[in-house]
This record gives C-alpha cells, sequence and structure tokens, in this order.
C-alpha cells in the first residue's frame, strides 16, 4: 500500500502571471514510491514548470515527511526551509505524522517519536540516496 500524500495546490507563474493547480508532496512512502525519493536526491520533486509558458515555477517550499518502513530511522521530517517559527515547524509534523497513522492504522505509534529524525533539506538527498537501494 502507498501512503504518500500530495496536496492539489495553486501557484501563480512568475513569468506569465498564469495560476496553475499542481499535486505537492507532503508525505513520500520509500518503498511504494521510490521514483519520488529519487525526485527528491535530484532535487527535482515539487519543483514546477508552467503548463502555458513553459518557464520554471520553481521548487514549492513545503514541509516533508518521508516514510522508510524498512530503515532506521523510519520517519524522516524536513521542514520546509523558509518556515522560522518552532511551533509552525513543530505543527506541521505533527499534522504529517497524525495523516500517516491514520492512512497506516497502526494504533502503537510508540515507534513514532523514537524513529523520527528531523533533517535539513540539504542534508535529505544525501540521507536518502545513502540507502542501499537508492545507490547507482
Amino acid at each position: 500500500m502507498d501512503y504518500s500524500y500530495a496536496k492539489a495546490t495553486e501557484h501563480s507563474c512568475p513569468h506569465c502571471h498564469q495560476t496553475t493547480t499542481a499535486d505537492i508532496w507532503l508525505i513520500v512512502d520509500q518503498a511504494a514510491r521510490p521514483e519520488l525519493v529519487q525526485k527528491i536526491i535530484n532535487g527535482e520533486l515539487n519543483s514546477l514548470m508552467c503548463p502555458n509558458c513553459g518557464q520554471s515555477i520553481g521548487e514549492i517550499d513545503r514541509p516533508l515527511l518521508v516514510y522508510r518502513p524498512s530503515e532506521q530511522p523510519p520517519l524522516l521530517f524536513s521542514p520546509a526551509r523558509k518556515t522560522a517559527i518552532a511551533e509552525d515547524q513543530a505543527h506541521n509534523v505533527q499534522a504529517l505524522v497524525k495523516r500517516l497513522l491514520d492512512e497506516i492504522g497502526n494504533e502503537d505509534d510508540d515507534w513514532v517519536m523514537e524513529g523520527l529524525k528531523r533533517v535539513h533539506r540539504s542534508q535529505l538527498a544525501a540521507m536518502l540516496s545513502s540507502d542501499s537501494k537508492f545507490e547507482s
């Protein structure tokens, strides 16, 4: 089962000013969606191109939770880069973990806080690419 989650959001192109809707990934299930993990490694996840003019809209800065059921730690949380308030970052991680746990249906959630690691976005690709199944 795939526990990944994307939220449709509207964005305005800085070049042609057209509004477009795109799915922005907030939870990535490493086991079910290795192509999304590869996009994280390549720095391409949540990077958008305008369907109207073809120009880059850029990376959409959102928090990201990576679920790695067969790895330690099983959860990697990377806050949005521009979020400066600690309470906001804590709220984001709690909301994403709650959504994941609701989907998994696992009532034993003790592993979550023990297995949650906060990772700066600049370090996330290196951490994911060190997983053996994603090495070249």
